[in-house]
């Protein structure tokens, strides 16, 4: 297109006394060439002469920025969307206005793909801790600068995905056949949000997202569930995570459950005792950048990350706000701008120096906006080239300021900004290393002290008994002491001690983190350099100690096991949500690898040691509900059992016929393992079947080896610990009936002799391992035959089977002089009676995926349980199963009833509800809690079982 003066241009639209008005503007732009060029093509484009009195708009659109300028062209009802003159001068910055369109945008994103998910899947619900049904909510948050509300042209936004609870989806119908979970529900809402925004299209992207910032980056879940978001930042995140949120706020979706979100992680974020590494941490981070500027030659051009840049005043103004937020929540500001003045009205800045900061940062974000503005293009380097330079100082309006010496004038105004920002930024970090050297003092782990000393430091760390914690403290110490012979061991523990003794004095359990952490010591002591790595990984020290005050199931593992600490540093495995085929992905090349079976066994053992831990430290972290914890150690055991059988059957048939063919062997899980429920230290109930080609004969004698070598691998204990305890006394005839039988032989035993209480606990039989098929033919027949044998015997017969049946544990559970949480009247077993007598009665098959809390839900909807029954028996289930399950990780072994001590009954009480009244307070509420759910199942029992 051949390029025309603006005089010749504008004549045919304007009068000549405008024209010239006109022409005089246009030399003003930036780039005028391009404004013009822009008009012409917008004509040729519209076919028709521009509206009069939008050609200055478009001109200066143009004239400011050529992506501007096509878009103009390619869309000329833009055009006309901007009244003459431009829009009006409003109260909103820039940075607001864009900020919120793109609020408004994400918002229409959510809906607009929460529809169609719900109309395929239902609308996702949750029950709350009474049991009432409540719709499930989804929550969008922003970081960075959009949670700022500072946004450029061509910013990415930050955002994070939060769920309030998990749960179901309804389903499309009364069968739920459609529901799916709330994670799933909810990670497909999120993918398909980002999609509209971020996706390619024929106008481009409206955003480009960036997932980056959510727990565990890159590596986790798209999205999380609240709690378990609060989780991550209490007990896991980085500092630089816990910094981030200085600019969190909920932007889309459930904007109030989104305050919660905010609300709940501010003291995170803003502690009442700021820790100054903190602050050397931002500088070290900071250096980190710089080192790479340098690296790549852009120290001086890179106006956002470079010397004296926009970050670096972003970073001085947060470590102000993390070290006085704590104490002073007005200054728990996102906005960098609004931040500064809050700190220059409490104090922490002068007011003259507020003056030259804040309009150092103005002119930074306009030079920033000018720079991403032509191109459309997310950068925040200066050009190199002297033409695109000029350009940039043009669109800064030097040329107006400074004529013919703009890039001058530009440069000097930015070096003269620099210098401010630089001078603050390396007072508040210096300020911060200074106090921190100041604060030193005698080392408790490695210098001299008497014990009185002693006592009085761990005294001053938050320990309500130093006296109890002096021994274990001492033995720690000696322990340290002899291995800190090197520099870099001495300068390690220097650096860490610190946290290690805040840590203890924070655990739920002082005494028993001092005593698993002397433990570890001494584990980590066996192995050359591995304490110096621990002690090296400082984020991990502290987080590392709170396991050991929490669990000795836990603790037990990393001490037989501490190089399993160095795989607990990737953040993505504690937020990541694992699926079942990974921990077979895991195991089954142990079992393909060439050598010993016992060799194998071994590291099949230690495996399955390191995803316990990991499965236990999302559980104590509260990165997973206690129904995905169930199932993900049900998981475990599934892939650990297919392991397992595939291992056994390697040359069973002798070390020179190798494997056997023709016979088939599927392994039933029943119990806690058929409901998805496996919990810590749990049995696995199994029942062996086998199927071979017509006549085979020995089939049965192979099929017995080979699930003899299963048991015996599963069950042996060493120094690896045990992969399971193996129960087979469901086993048509229990102990009496043969270790395994046919699929036609267990059909001809429930089909004459199997009593009730036998197919009550088959309901729960599903295949685990082995022969899939033929497990779930097996399964999928025996279930009809249980439904219909039960369905010949009456109402009135089944009834009193199963209360007979009841009645007979209950008398063995009284033999305790305490409530027994499984068997006891109004425990456990009384709902999993209650469901299984209405499966039987009923003759309702078993859902999808079944457990209890599914089977409540399923025999909710088909009426056979009221409303108020289901509300009982559903917040009584999740108590008593939480109830056994915190038993089992505190001490690695369940408990038959509560315990007498009052200290270990305060301690459950805690894990149950973290609260923090008094000890002897916990401990009552506690056991009248576990009387008021035994009473309320009790009832229940009575009315849908004996009909009272």
């Amino acid at each position: 297109m051949a390029e025309v003066s603006v005089n010749t241009l504008l004549s045919d639209l304007l009068p000549p006394g405008e024209v010239a008005r006109l022409a005089e503007q246009v030399e003003r732009l930036p780039d005028p060439a391009s404004a013009l060029r822009a008009l012409q093509a917008f004509q040729a484009e519209a076919g028709r002469p521009v509206d009069p009195s939008r050609v200055l708009n478009c001109l200066t659109l143009a004239g400011f920025s050529p992506y501007l300028g096509s878009l103009l062209v390619q869309n000329p009802e833009f055009l006309e969307a901007i009244p003459p003159g431009g829009l009006p001068r409003g109260p909103r910055t820039r940075e607001d206005a864009l900020s919120l369109l793109a609020d408004v945008l994400v918002d229409r994103a959510v809906r607009m793909a929460r529809m169609p998910l719900e109309g395929r899947f239902g609308r996702p619900t949750c029950r709350d801790d009474q049991g009432h049904l409540e719709e499930a909510t989804f929550s969008v948050i922003a970081l960075g600068k959009l949670g700022g509300e500072e946004l450029n042209y061509s910013s990415d936004i930050d955002l994070v995905y939060l769920f309030s609870r998990d749960g179901e989806t309804s389903g499309t119908d009364a069968s739920g056949a459609s529901s799916i979970s709330n994670r799933e529900f909810f990670a497909r809402l999120a993918a398909d949000i980002t999609r509209l925004i971020a996706g390619p299209g024929p106008e481009g992207q409206v955003f480009r997202v960036d997932l980056g910032l959510r727990p565990g980056g890159s590596d986790g879940d798209i999205t999380i569930a609240l709690a378990a978001a609060v989780a991550y930042y209490a007990n896991w995140a980085e500092a630089w995570e816990r910094q981030a949120l200085i600019k969190a706020r909920p932007v889309a979706g459930d904007l109030a459950r989104g305050r919660q979100f905010v609300e709940s992680v501010e003291p995170l974020v803003y502690p009442a005792q700021a820790d100054p590494y903190v602050i050397l941490e931002i500088g070290q981070m900071k250096d980190r950048i710089d080192a790479q500027l340098s690296a790549e030659g852009r120290s001086s051009t890179d106006i956002k990350l470079g010397r004296g840049g926009i970050r670096e005043l972003e970073f001085a103004v947060q470590a102000l706000q993390l070290l006085h937020g704590g104490r002073d929540p007005w200054l728990r500001q996102g906005n960098t701008l609004l931040a500064l003045h809050r700190l220059a009205d409490k104090g922490f800045v002068a007011y003259e120096e507020y003056a030259t900061l804040s309009n150092a940062y103005v002119f930074l974000r306009n030079l920033e906006h000018r720079l991403q503005l032509g191109q459309n293009r997310q950068t925040a380097t200066l050009p190199a080239g002297a033409g695109d330079l000029r350009l940039v100082a043009r669109r800064m309006r030097m040329h107006e300021r400074a004529p013919g010496r703009g890039i001058d004038a530009l440069l000097e105004e930015l070096e003269r900004h620099r210098e401010v920002v630089r001078r603050f930024y390396d007072s508040v970090t210096g300020a911060a290393a200074q106090a921190r050297l100041e604060e030193e003092s005698a080392d408790l782990w490695l210098d001299r002290m008497d014990d009185e000393t002693l006592r009085e430091r761990l005294r001053r760390s938050g320990l309500a008994d130093p006296n109890e914690a002096l021994r274990p403290v001492k033995l720690i110490r000696k322990l340290l002491q002899s291995a800190a012979v090197t520099p870099e061991v001495r300068r390690a523990l220097r650096k860490s001690g610190p946290l290690l003794l805040s840590a203890i004095g924070r655990s739920v359990n002082p005494r028993r983190a001092l005593e698993n952490l002397e433990k570890l010591v001494s584990s980590l002591l066996a192995e050359e350099g591995a304490l110096l790595r621990f002690l090296s990984r400082r984020s991990m020290v502290g987080p590392t100690v709170h396991l050991l005050g929490r669990s000795d199931l836990l603790a037990g593992i990393l001490i037989r096991q501490p190089g399993i600490l160095g795989s607990l540093e990737d953040r993505g495995r504690i937020v990541r949500t694992p699926a079942a085929e990974d921990y077979l992905k895991s195991l089954l090349p142990i079992v393909r690898r060439p050598g010993e079976v016992r060799v194998r066994s071994a590291e099949l053992r230690r495996r399955h040691q390191e995803a316990l831990a990991t499965i236990a430290l999302r559980d104590i972290n509260r990165q997973a509900t206690l129904r995905e914890v169930l199932k993900n150690l049900s998981d475990l055991a599934e892939a650990t059992l297919e392991a397992t059988v595939r291992l056994a059957r390697q040359d069973l048939a002798g070390p020179a016929r190798g494997e056997p063919r023709g016979l088939r062997l599927s392994v039933l899980g029943l119990g806690r393992l058929g409901y998805r429920e496996m919990d810590y230290v749990s049995d696995v109930d199994l029942v062996f079947l086998y199927e071979t080609a017509r006549g085979r004969g020995g089939a049965l004698s192979l099929a017995r080896s080979w699930c003899e070598r299963i048991v015996r691998i599963l069950s042996t204990l060493s120094r690896d610990g045990q992969l399971y305890r193996v129960d087979l006394r469901l086993r048509p005839s229990g102990r009496e009936g043969e270790l395994v039988t046919s699929l036609e032989g267990l059909m001809d035993y429930f089909g004459g002799t199997a009593e009730v209480w036998e197919m009550q606990s088959f309901l729960k039989a599903r295949p685990v391992a082995g022969d899939g098929a033929l497990g779930a033919r097996a399964v999928e027949r025996l279930e009809a035959l249980i439904l219909e044998r039960c369905a010949r015997q009456g109402p009135d017969a089944l009834r009193a089977a199963v209360d007979d049946m009841r009645r007979r544990l209950i008398r063995e559970a009284q033999r305790e002089a305490r409530r027994s949480v499984k068997l006891g009247e109004g425990g456990l077993f009384d709902i999993h009676f209650i469901i299984e007598f209405l499966q039987l009665r009923h003759a309702v098959r078993n859902p999808p995926d079944k457990d209890t809390i599914r089977l409540l839900t399923h025999l909710n909807r088909l009426g056979h349980l009221s409303d108020k029954q289901m509300q009982v028996l559903y917040e009584s289930y999740l108590f008593f199963r939480a109830l056994d399950h915190e038993m089992r990780l505190i001490y690695d072994h369940p408990l038959v009833s509560l315990p007498g001590d009052p200290v270990r009954l305060a301690e459950i009480a805690l894990a149950l509800d973290g609260a923090a009244a008094d000890p002897a307070q916990r401990g009552a509420h506690l056991k009248e809690t576990f009387r008021r759910h035994a009473a309320a199942v009790q009832r229940v029992y009575r009315e849908v079982v004996r009909e009272r």
